[in-house]
C-alpha cells in the first residue's frame, strides 16, 4: 500500500470516527433565560412521563416513535405552562438544535395542552428499537406535519427563548 493510500485512509477513518462521536450525543442540553444550562441523560429523561406517537419522515413508512411529549420536559423544567402561559410568557418559544446546526421552533402556546396542544415528542425509540446514530439518540417528532420539516434527527439542545420586545 502506497503512503499517500496510507494517510487518505487513515484520514477518512479519522473523520467517519468524529462524525459519529458527533452525531451520538448521548444527552440534551436545556437553557432558559436565566437559569443555568442543564444536562439531561437518558436517566434523567427516563423519569419523565413516556408518550408515543404514529408518523412518517421522508417517504419512510409509518413508525411508532416512542419518548417524551416536549411539553412535559419544558414543564419538568419550569416553563410556563397552563394558567402562567398568558402575557409575556407567550411570547417564549423553543429553539430545538441538532448536532449539524439545523434549528426549528416552536411557540409555548402551540405546545401548551390548553392552547394549540400540538403533540411533539423528544424521541428515542422507533418502532420499538433505540434511533441509531445517523438519527438519534434523540429525535423531535411532530406527528402532524405533512412535511416532516421540523423533524430534528440528532437534538443537541433545547432552548427556551424570550422573545418579546421592550414596550416602547
Amino acid at each position: 500500500m502506497s503512503m499517500h493510500r496510507f494517510v487518505l485512509g487513515s484520514a477518512f477513518v479519522m473523520a467517519a470516527a468524529w462524525m459519529s462521536s458527533a452525531y451520538a450525543a448521548e444527552s440534551v442540553r436545556y437553557i432558559a433565560p436565566g437559569r443555568p444550562a442543564v444536562t439531561l441523560d437518558a436517566a434523567a429523561l427516563a423519569k419523565l412521563p413516556h408518550a408515543s406517537a404514529k408518523g412518517a419522515t421522508h417517504g419512510d413508512p409509518v413508525s411508532t416513535w416512542e419518548g417524551i411529549a416536549l411539553i412535559d420536559l419544558l414543564r419538568e423544567q419550569g416553563a410556563p405552562m397552563d394558567k402562567a402561559l398568558r402575557g409575556g410568557a407567550l411570547a417564549k418559544f423553543v429553539r430545538v438544535t441538532a448536532s449539524d446546526g439545523y434549528q426549528v421552533v416552536f411557540s409555548l402556546g402551540e405546545l401548551d395542552p390548553d392552547l394549540g396542544a400540538e403533540k411533539v415528542l423528544l424521541a428515542n425509540r422507533r418502532d420499538g428499537h433505540p434511533i441509531d446514530g445517523s438519527d438519534g439518540p434523540y429525535r423531535i417528532v411532530v406527528p402532524v406535519d405533512v412535511r416532516a420539516a421540523r423533524w430534528i434527527r440528532n437534538v443537541t439542545t433545547i432552548e427556551l427563548v424570550d422573545g418579546s420586545t421592550p414596550r416602547q
